[in-house]
């Protein structure tokens, strides 16, 4: 049976993901509710913390007590999940590890002024999946960075979105080796649309 960890249960979109994964029949854990004991197949951090305090922009000044909220949120909590569940991942053969991002949080594509806390955390991360990407992916892992567009798509249909994206393999173009999609790392949303970093 293949096992699937979701760091957190606690918006609409995590239950739904949870109830996703189980009807299709893997064996579902939650951080902190039921640890894993051997391996695990998938990893999803569903890490997306947003704050309604973020509303300050670069001309108006920062709220520090809201980036450093935030940032640990959405950097430094995932970081140590990662490192605390990365060895139940290395005993798999599947070694995919899933997160949420936002696609306010592009450095090309976003256009709001303010958000400042919530789109530097995200950038932050960018990074650490790049660093993350460069260290592991010679070790068989593959990644998939999601938004489930909270606004725009409900939690369910993107939960079910999601579930497609986690499981699937990405593509290899004309059975070239050198043309496995997994290869790059990218960005999609709830709606099936890849977007740039």
């Amino acid at each position: 049976m293949k096992s699937v960890l979701i760091t957190a249960q606690k918006n609409a979109f995590d239950k739904h993901l949870v109830s996703v994964f189980a009807r299709e029949g893997y064996e579902v854990f939650v951080s902190g509710v039921n640890e894993p004991t051997k391996k695990i197949d998938i990893y999803i951090d569903v890490s997306n913390k947003r704050d309604k305090a973020d509303t300050f922009s670069i001309r108006s000044g920062i709220d520090e007590k809201v980036i450093r909220r935030v940032y640990n949120a959405n950097v430094i909590k995932p970081m140590k999940l990662l490192e605390k569940y990365l060895p139940f991942l290395d005993k798999s053969k599947d070694k995919r590890l899933c997160f949420l991002s936002g696609i306010d949080a592009s450095i090309n594509e976003t256009r709001d002024k303010t958000g400042y806390a919530y789109k530097t955390s995200k950038a932050a991360m960018h990074n650490l999946f790049m660093i993350a990407w460069n260290t592991l992916e010679a070790d068989g892992y593959t990644f998939r960075v999601y938004d489930p567009l909270s606004d725009e798509v409900s939690a369910k249909a993107a939960a079910e979105g999601a579930f497609t994206y986690f499981t699937l393999r990405r593509g290899t173009e004309n059975d070239d080796p050198l043309r496995n999609d997994e290869n790059r790392l990218v960005m999609r949303d709830a709606l099936g649309r890849e977007h740039c970093w």
